[in-house]
């Protein structure tokens, strides 16, 4: 049997009943049994036409389309990747040095696509948790209306002593047939309040969700930007490569020379320079180690490289201890702030003529003494002199300056020893370098 068809029989059962009372008898029943209806009724308005069940079943169909387009592009990304690690290393061809970047290229373009369809996916959900919340919100404010009207009616029966409502009756099964009444209105009442609850829980959930996707779609768009950028800055190493090289072999073999004299000479200065400046670390002004103290900058980091004397230092760092330690980390991974801090300074080797270095790089200084170094960075995503929290994005990682490969060089410095010059060197165009006393950093990771 349906709502509708019981509450009309009831009421018609009553109206009978009614033909015994006198007018102000009849009046007390009508009105009571007009808001039991009303609340029998009440929650037949909130059944969702059949339009919007097919807006949101239709909403579900699309979301699921781009979870499937997600995972085929998580998929290739995924087969770009092993590739790329296959020729990670610098190559030692012209040829094989324009395909290792042109795969670079084709893994930023499937990551381009990858947050496209990202945002594309969030912007539907967002929609459907609006329209969620439009809905909730109208029936919360229905459901309030209700109760509000109800409990006026109650009130101004209830101002009505047991006497004066006895004598509006004819017997005395009417009146406790009318109190039994009032039982069951009490309950819908508590009922009603209930649901009230309920709703009012959903509505709040719902609304941090939409806040919490909101930002997340916010994060995408950033990520999007900044991948393009990168990507574009993929070409233009291509391009100068082969114009600096007019596409010839023997011209990049000889670059390759060059650049290895030129970054040896460089490192050299760092390392004859922070040698002396080792010597002013105060182990009494930082941190004893432990894990913990600073945070990966790369989520879930794997090393490529230690600190200190390794078979690679012997090869790439004239036989003397590496002073820090290189992540793996394809080009545009995410690299954040490794504890609070303060960016003391942020530069560029490349910008500079034959400075083979760091290439882009930022270096923080944090309130326990500390100060950490990002090299070889794609993008630099902070400033001089703003504020970072543990685990802000500040960069991406990439292959700028003297490396083999893409990764993260990752140092760690004792703050007061940390100084900006420029090189020393004889004809030298490094205008600006970090340098410091440095310090093992995995004892604080």
């Amino acid at each position: 049997m349906s709502s509708f068809r019981a509450i009309f029989l009831v009421s018609a059962f009553f109206m009978i009943q009614c033909k015994h009372m006198n007018r102000r008898g009849k009046i007390g029943f009508l009105v009571l049994f007009s808001l039991i209806t009303l609340f029998f009724s009440d929650g037949l308005r909130f059944n969702y036409p059949q339009s919007l069940a097919a807006t949101q079943n239709e909403l579900k169909q699309r979301i699921e389309e781009r979870n499937k387009e997600i995972q085929k592009l998580e998929e290739e990304i995924k087969q770009y990747q092993t590739s790329l690690e296959a020729t990670s290393d610098a190559a030692s061809s012209l040829k094989g040095e324009i395909s290792r970047i042109n795969g670079q290229i084709k893994n930023l373009n499937s990551q381009i696509f990858l947050a496209q369809k990202q945002i594309s996916k969030k912007e539907l959900e967002i929609g459907g948790l609006e329209q969620d919340i439009s809905d909730t919100s109208l029936q919360l404010d229905e459901r309030q209306e209700t109760l509000k009207k109800i409990l006026r009616k109650l009130n101004e029966t209830e101002s009505e002593s047991t006497m004066e409502v006895l004598l509006k009756y004819r017997n005395i099964s009417d009146f406790f047939g009318v109190l039994e009444s009032f039982k069951i209105l009490n309950d819908n009442i508590k009922n009603n309040f209930e649901t009230l609850t309920v709703l009012k829980t959903d509505f709040e959930e719902k609304k941090t969700e939409a806040e919490t996707a909101q930002k997340k779609l916010a994060s995408y768009k950033v990520e999007l930007a900044d991948t393009r950028m990168i990507e574009e800055q993929g070409r233009a190493v291509k391009d100068n490569l082969l114009k600096a090289t007019k596409n010839q072999e023997a011209q990049y073999q000889k670059l390759l020379k060059d650049r290895a004299a030129q970054r040896d000479a460089i490192l050299k200065e760092i390392q004859d320079t922070e040698d002396e400046l080792r010597k002013l670390i105060d182990p009494n002004k930082i941190p004893e180690g432990r894990p913990g103290v600073l945070a990966w900058p790369i989520e879930g980091a794997v090393l490529t490289q230690s600190f200190g004397a390794t078979p690679e230092s012997k090869i790439l760092y004239n036989g003397k201890p590496h002073n820090g330690i290189d992540i793996k980390a394809k080009t545009g991974t995410p690299v954040k702030a490794a504890e609070d801090g303060i960016v003391l300074n942020t530069g560029n080797t490349d910008a500079y003529p034959r400075c083979l270095s760091y290439g882009k790089w930022i270096l923080i200084k944090h309130p326990n003494n500390l100060a950490t170094l990002y090299a070889h960075l794609s993008l630099i995503k902070v400033n001089t002199g703003d504020m970072v929290s543990r685990g802000d994005l500040i960069a991406y990682s990439g292959s700028t300056g003297y490396a083999t490969g893409p990764h993260l060089h990752f140092t760690v410095y004792d703050a007061s020893t940390v100084e900006f010059k420029a090189s020393g060197l004889a004809n030298s165009t490094c205008k600006l370098l970090p340098f410091g006393g440095y310090l093992n950093p995995l004892a604080y990771l």
